[in-house]
């Protein structure tokens, strides 16, 4: 397995974090929820890197896609609602096909 340090798009998931992190201070409930879900992308790529197989790995990968989606919701949310998140959400966006190209290869043996 990989050291998840060195996993760009870990390095991308903590980046995404201090945005949402930014930005959503005065969201209250809804920036709370955004923040969690930041963190739990970041927190599952790490802990999917420390498990012993490839399986393992990209099964934690895709729930840390999964909170992924619940942030890029989230910030539609917040745009409906008059904020700009424009780069969030295409922060957002690259983070999930980051994580989609390494579900692939891992799922692929490659």
């Amino acid at each position: 397995m990989a050291n998840f340090m060195q996993l760009r798009v870990w390095h991308a998931a903590n980046q995404q974090i201090a945005g949402v992190a930014t930005i959503t201070v005065s969201f209250g409930d809804l920036g709370s929820q955004i923040r969690r879900a930041a963190i739990s992308v970041s927190s599952n790529i790490a802990e999917g890197a420390g498990r012993g197989s490839d399986g393992d790995y990209a099964r934690f990968l895709s729930i840390a896609r999964g909170s992924n989606h619940e942030i890029a919701a989230q910030l539609h949310i917040c745009q409906a609602l008059g904020h700009d998140v424009t780069e969030l959400l295409e922060q957002n966006g690259s983070v999930g096909k980051m994580l989609t190209v390494l579900i692939r290869r891992l799922r692929s043996g490659g």
